[in-house]
């Protein structure tokens, strides 16, 4: 098997057959699969999964759970049975554009052995309707990289990514309590080889304003980022330490200005006792000087 789909759903019965039809038009030399596993939908998402399984029981995989499981564990479910030499991210919300993506990926893996990913523009278009909003990513993101920038910025679509099964790190039982998607998933690919661009558009990205991660609040984002980096900071190496170091300090800090904002104090107070003690124990005792720049460009420019 040349590809996995990896296709994961959770209540997205408008959208979900639009997903699969456009993975189905894919127009390629070699045999793919469909693997999808829907997180115990509630709306109709997973008759409509059963009926797709039922016409086409030899391209499509269909894991269906019995109670939420959430959206790691779910996608790990998935990347589990995947069977591909490549494989090939979509979620039930997004849909591909261009017949020729599988192959247009599959041929530049083939072709760049050191590339561990590989990832396109994408065009973000606004729910409900269609209106196009933006391309992604920022143009200085558009190019070969080492994945390093993804400390500060995620400039990788999910709906965009292809990459080798047989480089999947392990990513652990943490990876269930994370709550970022596949985020720390591409970063740990990163380790393994370099990040290549595509520079066609070959998919939507459906921009909702009810999506899980919209509805957190601010600290509450940053504390799922935290997590997020101590999580890598356990698993990369070298140079790329201290660059997770980095993060959690920026992320300790950004929250310290949110509490001051806030007029919260003693939050404030805390969290800049807390980044004064982890730069003093990753030994970056003047990253306010050396190292903050990045961040706020990446953060507030970038995006």
């Amino acid at each position: 098997m040349k590809i996995s789909v990896f296709l994961i759903t959770f209540n997205q019965a408008q959208f979900v057959a639009e997903a699969l039809e456009s993975v189905l038009m894919q127009q390629a030399t070699f045999d793919y699969e469909v693997v999808i596993a829907d997180d115990c939908s509630t709306d109709g998402t997973i008759e409509i999964l059963k009926d797709y399984h039922k016409r086409h029981p030899k391209r499509i995989k269909l894991i269906p759970h019995q109670k939420n499981v959430g959206m790691a564990r779910n996608a790990l479910e998935v990347l589990e049975s995947c069977a591909g030499e490549y494989v090939a991210c979509l979620e039930g919300n997004d849909y591909w554009t261009d017949p020729r993506k599988l192959q247009r990926q599959a041929d530049y893996l083939d072709h760049h052995t050191g590339c561990a990913l590989c990832h396109h523009s994408v065009e973000h278009v606004l729910w409900p309707g269609e209106s196009r909003i933006r391309h992604f990513p920022p143009v200085r993101y558009r190019d070969r990289s080492d994945g390093r920038d993804l400390a500060i910025f995620n400039y990788i679509q999910t709906c965009s990514v292809m990459f080798r099964r047989t480089w999947l790190p392990v990513l652990g039982p943490q990876f269930h309590e994370l709550n970022l998607g596949n985020w720390p998933l591409f970063i740990l690919l990163s380790q393994r080889g370099w990040i290549g661009f595509l520079e066609e558009t070959m998919a939507h990205y459906r921009v909702r304003p009810n999506k899980r991660w919209n509805r957190h609040s601010a600290g509450d984002k940053i504390r799922a980022m935290e997590k997020m980096a101590w999580y890598l900071l356990e698993r990369v190496e070298g140079s790329a330490k201290e660059i997770w170091k980095s993060m959690i300090l920026a992320l300790a800090l950004k929250d310290a200005a949110l509490a001051l904002r806030s007029l919260s104090l003693a939050k404030a107070a805390e969290r800049l006792r807390y980044f004064v003690i982890q730069s003093g124990k990753f030994g970056a005792h003047f990253w306010l000087f050396n190292r903050l720049w990045p961040y706020y460009r990446a953060i507030y420019l970038d995006t």
